[in-house]
């Protein structure tokens, strides 16, 4: 099964923290790594680990180890991190809770140099992390304990967190004129309505109708006549992804709808035909097919390209996606720019260090200038560094995601306007 980050993730512990102060008004199995490609390093080799699922019936996430391994192949290429050649390990977590925690303390035992690109649904992992003073960068930020988004060693670049925030904004961009929700009755789906609900107020949209479904519900042609009946023809979905594809397929040209990323499958999306596409999803990151407009997505490419060359399926174009797959390229990128600033022996603490002491962190024009030095001042979100998002929509005649247009929106921005 493709990787997808899940709605239920994203609505988890943490997020009533976000919700309810931004809109108040605030202002394992054991590394399959090695050396990935030879490297013209000369000093002591450090390890990087990705702690991510693979194999299993669950959610899983290859193209994040693929895209993990392309990017330390390509660092070791250029001389390693401070002079030292990498080694990557990939701990599979199995989406399993005890695994997970077997991962962070391989990652202690192994004396990694940090954790990139993690991603796991059970929590546990930060903890162990953070009594090591091991940094996670680029964690996914969809644990059930939260402790992604709060826990002072992770760094937080993927804001999907922020999703309904923005969508009302792609929906009016892709020619919405009046917005309504359709959203479990369930009261963790109640944190990422209020952020629809602010993300329409501040784009003078306001949300309506509001549309809740008992989780249980299979046949939405109700929901979609009373959207259609209410004059709606936009809305954002709070609801898992196979409820998603039924209002997308009952919708068909008469509703546009938004999501997040990664959440919807494009191979179930082909199959819907001309009806998928008025479905737009708020994106982290630039598509892959924007790579000559974006050179650090064209060199993420070549990067991949490069790793599938060398024999890893993993980094084939068949399993790439904008979201996963750039947000592990990137976090060691993080890696590698922070970790060539360390002054003395490259150990984890003193990377930790650095990364806190980093306040223009420049990864081209693929995400904004990142803080690390100022946490989000939100409780229970502090961790989230890029609040930046992107949009995109469905086009079933290449059977792929295309930008919706050229602009960025700042999920954080959007929500302190609704709050004023």
């Amino acid at each position: 099964m493709r990787g997808r980050w899940a709605l239920g993730r994203l609505a988890g512990a943490g997020l009533a923290a976000v919700l309810a102060v931004t809109l108040a008004g605030c202002g394992g199995s054991s590394g399959s790594g090695g050396q990935a490609g030879g490297s013209a390093a000369k000093g002591a080799p450090v390890k990087l680990m990705i702690i991510a699922p693979t194999g299993t019936a669950g959610t899983n996430y290859p193209e994040m180890v693929g895209a993990a391994r392309a990017a330390v192949r390509a660092v070791n290429a250029r001389g390693g991190i401070g002079g030292h050649p990498v080694v990557l390990e990939h701990c599979n977590e199995k989406n399993d809770a005890a695994t997970a925690k077997r991962c962070a303390q391989q990652a202690v035992d192994d004396h990694v140099l940090a954790v990139v690109g993690e991603v796991s649904g059970s929590g546990g992992i930060m903890p162990i992390l953070q009594n090591a003073g091991i940094p996670s960068i680029g964690s996914a930020g969809v644990s059930a304990d939260g402790s992604e988004l709060s826990s002072p060693i992770s760094f937080v670049v993927s804001p999907l967190t922020f999703y309904p925030a923005v969508c009302p904004s792609l929906l009016v961009k892709a020619g919405a004129r009046k917005i309504g929700l359709v959203g479990y009755d369930l009261s963790a789906s109640d944190r990422l309505i209020t952020m629809a609900e602010g993300g329409g107020k501040a784009t003078g949209h306001p949300i309506d109708p509001k549309l809740r479904v008992p989780i249980t519900t299979s046949d939405f042609t109700p929901t979609v006549s009373q959207l259609t009946r209410s004059g709606a023809d936009g809305a954002v979905l709070v609801v898992f992804d196979q409820a998603a594809y039924a209002v997308i397929s009952r919708a068909g040209q008469q509703v546009r709808t938004c999501h997040a990323a990664g959440t919807l499958s494009p191979t179930f999306l082909a199959t819907l035909g001309p009806a998928a596409d008025k479905v737009v999803v708020a994106t982290a990151f630039p598509e892959l097919s924007q790579a000559a407009q974006f050179p650090e997505v064209a060199r993420m490419v070549h990067e991949l390209d490069a790793e599938q060359a060398a024999g890893d399926a993993d980094a084939a174009p068949a399993v790439r996606t904008s979201t996963s797959t750039t947000n592990a390229w990137l976090s060691v990128q993080i890696a590698e720019k922070v970790g060539n600033q360390v002054s003395g022996d490259l150990t984890a603490k003193n990377l930790l260090a650095q990364l806190n002491r980093t306040h223009h962190l420049d990864l081209g024009t693929i995400v904004p200038p990142l803080d690390l030095t100022t946490p989000t001042p939100i409780p229970g979100a502090e961790r989230i560094f890029n609040a930046t998002m992107r949009g995109a929509r469905w086009d079933s005649a290449s059977k792929s995601f295309v930008p919706l247009d050229t602009e960025s929106y700042n999920g954080l921005d959007i929500l302190r306007r609704a709050a004023s």
